[in-house]
């Protein structure tokens, strides 16, 4: 790997900046850069240390920072009406069967199964290893939430319940991914 290419994203970089008080700003855009380029990109490899650095960054942006007991429970929320809605979806496939409807079935089950192990990882304080498993379904609520909203929004019939499906899945993705997986439950990351 050349130095050239070694580093964050520069739009990442140039957020973190952003979001830093100017006194504090060299110092911990430094310390970060350095725990990527020297720890975090050899060990994980290029595009998951690039991830590593956003959620590092994310951290930084004031809503996140502040997530403690918050955010938690604004994710459990969120989790129980999804799950709620999922089992509600794979009924109305079932009775209405339009085409395709098998495979829409099966995501509902997904969907149920990722909410209900946020919820159980949640209330049970399964832990950094654990919530990082949880990662893997973070990042296919994403995918079904924008393949669901995109599909809706160029079918012939609009469906606003799978539209507000898809727009909880999101939400929860984000949600997932900013408190999910960190030592002290989604605190301000230190790298100094």
């Amino acid at each position: 790997m050349s130095a050239q290419n070694s580093g964050p994203w520069r739009w990442s970089e140039a957020l973190l900046e952003r979001l830093l008080p100017e006194t504090t700003r060299e110092t911990i855009a430094g310390d970060l850069r350095e725990e990527f380029v020297e720890g975090i990109e050899p060990k994980r490899g290029r595009l998951r240390a690039q991830w590593w650095y956003v959620r590092q960054v994310a951290g930084f942006i004031p809503w996140f920072a502040k997530e403690g007991r918050g955010m938690s429970k604004v994710l459990m929320t969120l989790s129980t009406v999804v799950l709620a809605c999922a089992p509600w979806l794979a009924v109305m496939e079932t009775i209405l069967r339009h085409p395709g409807y098998a495979g829409r079935i099966a995501e509902a089950v997904g969907i149920a199964a990722i909410c209900a192990a946020t919820i159980l990882a949640k209330m049970l304080h399964a832990g950094v290893v654990v919530e990082r498993w949880l990662w893997l379904g973070a990042g296919a609520l994403i995918v079904l939430g924008a393949t669901a909203f995109l599909q809706n929004a160029r079918a012939v019939h609009f469906e606003g319940f799978v539209m507000v499906i898809s727009l909880l899945l999101v939400a929860q993705w984000v949600l997932m991914l900013a408190t999910m997986g960190r030592k002290g439950g989604g605190s301000r990351p230190s790298v100094i």
